[in-house]
């Protein structure tokens, strides 16, 4: 009897072991899948900034400074009607290597500080609606016609805020008469759109439908 119970117990906590195991290796995927999830998001900032970079050094001095200031001014549109905040985004060029390069500038309640990124410091995603701005911006200035396709934007901003991301891709498509193509999981973006379709599984087979 008392071996019998004796196993028992080890089986249990062998069990246990086994449980706790498998209970860190989950965690340590999730992990892993948040840190790519991180450095995808970061990589694609810092593809938007880049972008900024090569339009300002193909363009000529006069085109650049009208270039930073309708960049600036979408920026700082964004920024204002998503966060309900006084901010002002700021582009400085300088000359560096005989090419113009640009640092990025975030003023906030008086005080100014220099944005660089990824910069994931900034609460409710303040990085996020910078990077998606810019694209927006790039695309305007580059003359690239036809619709804007957007993955996951602004997705790292806080749910708060995502009505008010919704609000200002919508006045800005009609403002600069642009068609924009969301691919999103966001149920608030999705309802903007004048056609909004959405993807789900059933029984292994893709099913799309008007929603």
């Amino acid at each position: 009897m008392y071996q019998l119970m004796k196993v028992k117990a080890d089986v249990r906590q062998a069990s246990d072991k086994v449980s706790a195991l498998i209970g860190q290796r989950d965690l340590l995927r999730k992990q892993k899948e948040e840190a790519r999830n991180r450095l995808e998001a970061a990589q694609q900032e810092l593809n938007n900034y880049d972008l900024v970079q090569i339009l300002l050094q193909k363009t000529s001095e006069y085109a650049r400074q009208q270039a930073k200031k309708q960049i600036e001014d979408i920026v700082t549109s964004a920024l204002s009607v998503v966060f309900s905040k006084d901010y002002r985004f700021i582009v400085n060029i300088e000359v560096k290597a005989n090419q113009p390069v640009a640092e990025y500038w975030l003023e906030s309640e008086g005080v100014t500080t220099q944005l660089k990124p990824p910069d994931y410091d900034r609460g409710g995603g303040v990085a996020d609606v910078v990077s998606l701005a810019l694209k927006l911006a790039v695309g305007e200035l580059s003359g690239v016609r036809g619709p804007l396709f957007l993955d996951e934007a602004a997705k790292h901003v806080s749910q708060e805020y995502v009505q008010n991301v919704a609000f200002f891709l919508k006045e800005f498509g009609q403002k600069f008469n642009r068609q924009m193509v969301l691919v999103t999981h966001s149920s608030v973006l999705a309802e903007i759109g004048d056609t909004s379709i959405g993807i789900r599984q059933a029984n292994g087979k893709s099913i799309v439908e008007t929603i």
